[in-house]
């Protein structure tokens, strides 16, 4: 495995059906503070008052490494200039955390769908997420151990594809560099609006490696970002301190989980319409442009990697597919038309599926638009259904008892009112 550089596109082989393997306890971390705003302040350049040194080469232990790319922001954070809810996930992939990267997998899509009725003074977000690994031997050991898999995008289907492409080896946990990292590399939005969180996820102590945390998160405070730290295994246990630390240290959230916690899914009598609708939904995207294909062939693959993992994982899927957050204007011609990106005029025909290039811009608007109606319609019935399908869901949990390992209504509760405190709001149903 590549120690620097991010997925682009190369095809993943099926995932082997693996269904009851997933873990619901992804979904109620990422969830615990997504809403916890701060002001944001202007990217500094340097580290608690120290030059910031590259990552390139061995890092003396009382000098805190951050690293900068040569296309990292410099200066000040980008300003949002529409609502942004951005979630960076560093992921533990040592030999021990398979069970973790299954629940990130696999509750991926009930995050979006969570998150899909949020709004800020009327405004829906935009979700862009971020996905690192560390502790992989397979990784080169003068980086740390750390990968950027995925730099912040809104395009959903490739955090998938990344997760998917995540295995597991090793090794050394320096949970630290990994967050300082994530601080100076992504492209953090600042201003009103700008919701900023990183979830770090891991089983080893939390205090390894050449940056300390307290200073990595220092620097994520100064950047209006909230840590969230996420201990794969007993809150009892004495590794568990310095997580709990880490996330009292960033106003963030601690939380322990079982990452080998498996989900029971509860069957609902709309699950049959969903995962056709969200098959049928597919037909409704035309690929253009040098993405185009790619994006196409993805959307399939990651249908394909969620059905591997049995029903839950494919409704969600479906569900997601009618949020407003599950946009591919990269790649799709009806998001791209339907979000300004360009117009009809300017489409290049060669990249168009051949049916479609010898259509003059009239012919093409109408097709296109054609399209968008067969979608609308489609993303209504799924909406209606999973309305329906989750209030069959909340009446059947009330009924059985209650799964210790699940946080699902405490998590979401809290979440709720921390959203209002920030001004964002939550879809109430």
């Amino acid at each position: 495995m590549s120690s620097s550089g991010d997925v682009h596109g190369d095809h993943l082989p099926q995932t082997p059906n693996r269904v009851g393997q997933t873990g619901r306890a992804i979904e109620t971390i990422l969830l615990a503070s997504t809403a916890c705003l701060l002001a944001a302040v202007a990217w500094p350049i340097v580290f608690d008052g120290a030059p910031v040194p590259t990552y390139a080469g061995q890092v003396a232990a009382p000098a805190p490494a951050a690293p900068c790319q040569a296309n990292a922001p410099q200066g000040s954070a980008p300003t949002a200039s529409a609502p942004v809810i951005q979630i960076a996930l560093l992921l533990d992939t040592s030999s021990s955390m398979d069970g973790l990267i299954d629940q990130a997998r696999t509750q991926l899509w009930r995050v979006v769908n969570t998150l899909d009725g949020a709004t800020y003074h009327g405004d829906q977000p935009r979700l862009e997420i971020a996905l690192y690994e560390y502790g992989n031997d397979s990784l080169a050991g003068e980086s740390g151990w750390i990968r950027r898999v995925q730099p912040f995008t809104s395009e959903l289907n490739d955090v998938s594809e990344a997760l998917f492409s995540l295995t597991t080896n090793g090794g050394s946990e320096h949970a630290g560099q990994v967050i300082g990292r994530s601080i100076d590399e992504l492209e953090w939005r600042a201003g009103d609006g700008a919701l900023r969180v990183v979830y770090i996820a891991g089983n080893e102590a939390f205090e390894q490696g050449p940056v300390r945390s307290e200073q990595a998160i220092s620097r994520a405070k100064q950047q209006g970002v909230v840590v969230n730290t996420v201990f794969c295994g007993s809150p009892d246990e004495a590794d568990a301190a310095g997580w709990r630390e880490g996330a009292t240290a960033s106003g963030g959230r601690f939380v322990s989980i079982d990452p080998n916690h498996v989900v029971v899914h509860i069957d609902a009598p709309q699950d049959a319409e969903l995962t056709q609708l969200g098959q049928e939904i597919n037909a409704t995207y035309i690929q253009y442009g040098a993405e185009g294909q790619h994006g196409l062939d993805n959307l399939v693959e990651q249908d394909n990697n969620m059905a591997g993992y049995g029903l839950g994982g494919v409704v969600e899927r479906s569900v997601s597919k009618c949020s407003g957050m599950y946009r591919n204007d990269s790649w799709d011609l009806v998001d791209a038309i339907d979000a300004n990106k360009l117009d009809i005029s300017e489409v290049d025909r060669s990249g168009l599926p051949e049916p479609l290039r010898g259509l003059d811009d009239e012919q093409l608007r109408a097709h296109v638009a054609a399209k968008q109606a067969l979608r609308d319609d489609l993303q209504q019935r799924i909406a209606t259904l999973a309305k329906q399908r989750e209030a069959h869901v909340a009446a059947e949990r009330a009924r059985r008892a209650q799964d210790p390992d699940s946080l699902d209504t405490a998590i979401i509760e809290a979440i709720r009112e921390q959203a209002v405190a920030a001004g964002f709001t939550l879809d109430p149903s």
